[in-house]
């Protein structure tokens, strides 16, 4: 399959520079030199491409660009249980409920394995930047049917995004604060938006994670997850010369 670039208005606009998707198999130097191509022709700064499989060294090594592996991403599923029970400690959230900027901060402690926090070239603000729309935009109910949040003496200790994707029902963020850890209230969150997904009528579940985040890996896979797919993102950027893998 020829190699082609969509252009990703959202991303350009957020970055404020040419942002693509590499769609189609980088498995030679000829694709790479293709690739290398199309984002001068088009002027591309930044490229997203995904793999199932580790890009070669070999193949890559000549490319005049930088390729940085920036994540390990794991699509964990299972059949959701309808047998779960809800928590007591954990509502219902919005823009009402409890103060942005919490949440907000949640969503960063959230993100800290995120590819766009792994690759320096983003910068700690635009990261922030972005976890702190998705928190928004989750809380308006724009990309989330839900959001649950975990109250502890009426402190909001977590959060779990509901959603969907390919009629299957989706997590999209999870976070537990720092001091609030080891308690099981990831669990709890967990169980909870399953069975409220059950209530929905959705009869199978999945949550994506990176690959280095052992905790959620642990989380996920104590809840009843299997691993259904792994893929491996790379960030191609332009300006400079040398291949980098950041571990």
């Amino acid at each position: 399959m020829k190699q082609t670039l969509r252009f990703l208005e959202w991303d350009s606009e957020f970055f404020n520079y040419n942002v693509s998707k590499i769609e189609g198999q980088l498995i030679s130097e000829f694709d790479v030199k293709n690739v290398e191509c199309l984002i001068k022709e088009n002027n591309i700064e930044l490229s997203y491409y995904s793999t199932s499989k580790e890009l070669s060294y070999d193949i890559l090594k000549k490319a005049n660009f930088d390729i940085v592996c920036v994540d390990k991403k794991i699509t964990y599923t299972k059949d959701i249980n309808s047998d779960l029970e809800i928590d007591k400690s954990i509502i219902s959230v919005d823009h009402n409920t409890y103060c942005k900027e919490k949440l907000i901060d949640l969503g960063i402690q959230s993100g800290i394995y995120s590819r766009f926090n792994i690759d320096k070239r983003i910068g700690k603000e635009k990261f922030e930047e972005m976890y702190g729309l998705w928190i928004f935009n989750s809380l308006n109910r724009k990309i989330a049917k839900d959001v649950l949040g975990f109250k502890e003496n009426d402190k909001l200790c977590g959060f779990i995004t509901l959603g969907e994707k390919n009629n299957r029902a989706d997590i999209g963020m999870i976070a537990v604060d720092h001091s609030s850890r080891g308690k099981g209230i990831g669990k709890k969150l967990m169980s909870t938006a399953e069975r409220r997904f059950a209530d929905l009528g959705y009869t199978s579940i999945q949550v994506v994670t990176q690959g280095d985040n052992k905790p959620a890996c642990r989380l996920y896979e104590s809840c009843g997850y299997k691993v259904d797919e792994v893929k491996f993102y790379y960030h191609i950027w332009k300006k400079n010369l040398k291949f980098m893998v950041v571990k």
